[in-house]
């Protein structure tokens, strides 16, 4: 019996040493200007799982490419529950990484930063004391599998890296509001089961030339919510900022320039909701998009993200309470809040002053073209005080009702909501409500395709009070909720990526039913002998217009479309706003 307990042990010691030995060790190749590929990076995670108990690789929905969306989550207590954690005061970060696949600098940095908490070097496992470290090893899986050293020309390395757009050739970092590719559904999983309190999404630069290896976009604070905009932009980001400084790698706003020149300014980028820190931002969730230079050795990108990652770990940890207390007032606010604003525009009276440090641009004539061709000159260095531009005003609000009705025909809409944690009610019987609506009295319909939509543009309103007959099954979204700002944001039509501006409802936009010139002249005879004040307009318009009154089809086209045979829903925005009148309840109609 002892001989067969011996035997026993031994094959399962002997199972459990090749289980481990099937996964390589963590061996990232930045240094030599290499990233590993999508199955080295899932490997090297399921590595570290096995071999480290308050480590675990979860996977969070299939993308558009069939591979799965992991998540790598590093808790060290060995709790794997957001729920518990939360209840712990623990502060979760999420890192997502090659969104733009060809940008892999935060694929490696993760990596480098998880193996280094795991295995305590520098003593980075005291970061987990207080915080619980998430990473999407890839976003953009597809995007990531189509490797190649030619799909980045303006970049310098790795030898190969995956194209920017994901298996269905969409940006995804222009999805995340209208969700049209799994990539985003999958991660709103993750994103609302975990509500982290601090996002990150790693990226690499396009444009300008400078001496910086990094820059950051920090979501901006006009648009945030009042209690996380001013704490990130008077607590955080100026320790972030200092405790870059002293890792070698100093790091500056993301260069948008004003004027084409960073001394005449640069400019805080608006992240709109479309963009990952725009979309995890309206959830009060402290929100940067790290940006390392395309022109920069590669294994300098990564390192300068990787140090991004440390401090921000960091100071989570140390703040971990005072996190937590600002996300709370933040999402007790958004509850209560009755003002929203839909557009915003730069406020180019107000800027402070930063110090940047750049080259002299010049030009020289092109041995292809033959013509002048713009360089920065690298020993032409110049360090100047300009103007960060990073104050912006609301250029339209709304006030938000008491709650939203949508019909539940609008199923693309509906799961939308549902997936980005929308609490919703649905009618118990079918019923009449009085309403305020919106009519589409104008819009630019979109020219240049956008990430696989033409989104509206220049979206004029008429807004009326009507009844509306309502069904059994019809969706109520109240407005008192932490998920708000995200709720007015897309329902409003006017928001800046409203499901309306991105085509969710352009088949209100179509007219359904006409008339025919001969059967409906009588029809027409008869409604402006009833209706003297049709008959008055009527009149008046075919004495003023010549045009109007040599056309019989315009003619009774104007009556019909003043008559009740006219189609009520046509531009009718179907999403409707209700508020309380006297006698008048949703309580008893919803569930």
């Amino acid at each position: 019996m002892k001989i067969l307990f011996i035997r026993l042990s031994f094959l399962i010691f002997f199972l459990a040493a090749s289980t481990l030995q099937s996964y390589p060790q963590v061996k990232l190749d930045f240094m030599n200007n290499r990233t590993p590929t999508h199955s080295e990076v899932i490997e090297m995670y399921e590595y570290l799982a096995a071999n480290h108990s308050s480590a675990r690789l979860i996977t969070g929905g299939i993308t558009d490419s069939g591979r799965p969306l992991h998540l790598f989550v590093i808790s060290g207590d060995r709790d794997f529950d957001p729920v518990s954690l939360k209840k712990k005061g623990k502060s979760i970060i999420l890192i997502n990484n090659a969104i733009h696949a060809g940008e892999p600098n935060g694929v490696d940095a993760s990596l480098k930063l998880a193996d280094d908490i795991l295995n305590n070097r520098d003593n980075l496992s005291e970061v987990l004391e207080n915080t619980v470290i998430c990473i999407i090893p890839v976003y953009s899986t597809g995007g990531f599998l189509n490797r190649s050293p030619y799909n980045r020309a303006n970049q310098v390395g790795p030898a190969e890296q995956g194209f920017r757009a994901n298996a269905a050739n969409y940006d995804l970092n222009r999805d995340f509001v209208k969700a049209d590719t799994r990539n985003a559904f999958a991660f709103m999983k993750i994103f609302h089961k975990w509500q982290p309190d601090i996002f990150i999404d790693t990226h690499t630069t396009n444009g300008a030339d400078y001496p910086y290896v990094i820059t950051l976009i920090p979501t901006q604070f006009s648009k945030a919510n009042p209690h996380i905009g001013s704490y990130m932009r008077e607590e955080m980001s100026p320790e972030l900022y200092s405790m870059m400084e002293k890792t070698g790698y100093e790091m500056i706003p993301y260069v948008q320039t004003m004027r084409g020149d960073p001394r005449n300014g640069i400019i805080s980028f608006m992240d709109a909701p479309r963009y990952s820190t725009g979309y995890t931002s309206l959830f009060n969730t402290l929100s940067f998009m790290v940006e390392s230079h395309m022109l920069k050795p590669y294994h300098e990108r990564v390192l300068s993200t990787y140090h991004f990652l440390v401090s921000v770990a960091g100071f989570a940890n140390r703040n971990h309470r005072e996190i937590k207390e600002v996300r709370e007032k933040a999402a007790e606010s958004t509850r209560k809040q009755e003002i929203f604003t839909l557009e915003w525009q730069l406020d180019t009276s107000r800027y402070d002053i930063i110090t940047f440090r750049g080259y002299e641009t010049a030009y020289r004539k092109s041995n292809v073209t033959g013509q002048d061709v713009l360089y920065y000159d690298h020993d032409r260095p110049y360090t100047v005080e300009i103007p960060y531009y990073t104050y912006y005003k609301p250029s339209l609000e709304v006030e938000n009702p008491e709650a939203y009705i949508i019909p539940q025909a609008w199923h693309e809409v509906v799961t939308r909501l549902k997936g980005s944690g929308v609490e919703m009610s649905r009618l118990m019987a079918d019923t009449t409500l009085f309403v305020d609506l919106y009519y589409i009295e104008d819009y630019s319909a979109g020219s240049r395709l956008i990430s696989g939509r033409y989104p509206h543009s220049n979206i004029k309103l008429r807004k009326e009070r009507d009844s509306v007959n309502y069904y059994r099954g019809d969706y109520v979204v109240k407005t008192n909720q932490a998920a708000n700002n995200y709720i007015v944001q897309t329902l409003e039509p006017q928001g800046t990526d409203s499901f309306f501006r991105w085509n969710f409802f352009d088949p209100v936009l179509n007219r359904i039913e006409y008339f025919s010139t001969n059967f409906f002249d009588s029809i027409a005879e008869e409604l402006l002998e009833n209706d003297p004040e049709l008959r008055e307009k009527f009149l008046e318009r075919r004495n003023e217009d010549s045009e109007f009154a040599g056309n019989a089809r315009a003619q009774l086209s104007f009556i019909y479309e003043n008559s009740p045979y006219f189609e009520k829903t046509y531009r009718r925005y179907p999403v409707a706003r209700f508020n309380k009148t006297e006698g008048l309840s949703l309580e008893y109609n919803y569930r």
